[in-house]
């Protein structure tokens, strides 16, 4: 959806960015390797617009880790490996490296056998699900994938419905297609953030509200509970923020027919349903992954537009981690 940007935003390359982010990370006790991984996702997070799940999130990361709630030196470790499928514990480290790792045997294993899934373990937040159905389609590789907790409690306030039964988990689709921008349906499984619309939606919209309620259902028990979780020892991890779990599928088009054919045609159909009008109040027709696409192309060459208070967040962080900001000048 569109992003709105104020004008006195300040722009930020993406380099100094990932240098900052990463130079944080390292001083939390962060392996060099695996900071600069977190970093290049979360920057490439922001370069797309999704403000909530980008660098905003450094400041939560760095405390979770100074606080011992995280594990900055995990050894994952893969405690499940079948011909299609593939289960990862992340020893209470953060959900980037474990949920990389799954994703990288899934893509083998999908190449191998046609389709696989895998699923991770004892962790922190992954992010973006949108990260980990990018890296697949750069093998031509159709996902699916879920997020979720593990510490599912009924909900206790007296006016609480089956709505407040689940959060808020992330869900994720990626499909090839023959070129540019790619087809990607990242999305939070909730579609009705103010509760107090409850009512009301139900009465406007009540398909909207009961699929809504389906899929955060759907996201938290395949992801929270799937890779063998469902114990009540899994409710007190040694680190007390590794509580997620993540599953991805993943599927080999080639293995099922032409795929040139099928990407071609993929394109097609994305390429002239851009074509047509805008939907109402919007300016321009687009399908999912096209706007944050084009918000990477030009914010690669133009920097990162952040708001004062986004700024503000990482001044701070820069001032408790003792990191010089390289873009103050």
């Amino acid at each position: 959806m569109p992003v709105y940007v104020p004008e006195n935003a300040k722009r930020v390359m993406p380099d100094p960015l990932r240098q900052f982010v990463a130079e944080v990370l390292r001083r939390v006790q962060v392996p060099e390797g695996d900071a600069a991984l977190i970093a290049r996702y979360l920057v490439a997070v922001d370069l797309r617009g999704v403000a909530t799940h980008g660098t905003r999130q450094l400041r939560r990361y760095v405390a979770e880790f100074r606080e011992g709630r995280i594990n900055p030196q995990p050894e994952i470790a893969q405690v499940v490996d079948a011909p299609a499928m593939a289960i990862f514990d992340g020893d209470g480290g953060a959900g980037y490296l474990v949920a990389t790792r799954a994703t990288q045997a899934v893509m083998e294993k999908a190449k191998a056998n046609g389709v696989a899934v895998g699923c991770t373990r004892n962790h922190g937040h992954v992010g973006s699900a949108g990260i980990y159905a990018r890296l697949a389609l750069s093998r031509d590789l159709a996902t699916f994938c879920v997020a979720g907790g593990i510490a599912w409690e009924k909900p206790t306030r007296p006016d609480a419905t089956v709505w407040d039964a689940m959060y808020a988990p992330p869900m994720c689709f990626g499909i090839p297609t023959a070129e540019d921008p790619p087809f990607v349906l990242d999305m939070n499984a909730n579609m009705l953030k103010d509760r107090g619309k409850l009512a009301e939606a139900l009465q406007t919209f009540p398909e909207f509200v009961f699929k809504s309620l389906g899929m955060r259902f759907t996201s938290w028990l395949l992801a929270g509970i799937l890779a063998g979780t469902a114990t009540p020892e899994s409710r007190t991890p040694a680190f007390s923020s590794a509580t997620r779990g993540f599953v991805i599928v993943a599927i080999d088009m080639a293995q099922l027919g032409d795929l040139e054919a099928y990407k071609i045609e993929v394109a097609r159909i994305l390429r002239e349903s851009r074509s047509l009008n805008p939907m109402p109040g919007l300016t321009r027709a687009d399908v999912p992954g096209s706007l944050e696409w084009q918000r990477e192309q030009t914010r690669q060459k133009s920097g990162i537009p952040l708001t004062e208070e986004h700024l503000d967040l990482l001044r701070r962080v820069a001032i408790e981690s003792n990191v010089p900001i390289p873009w103050a000048s």
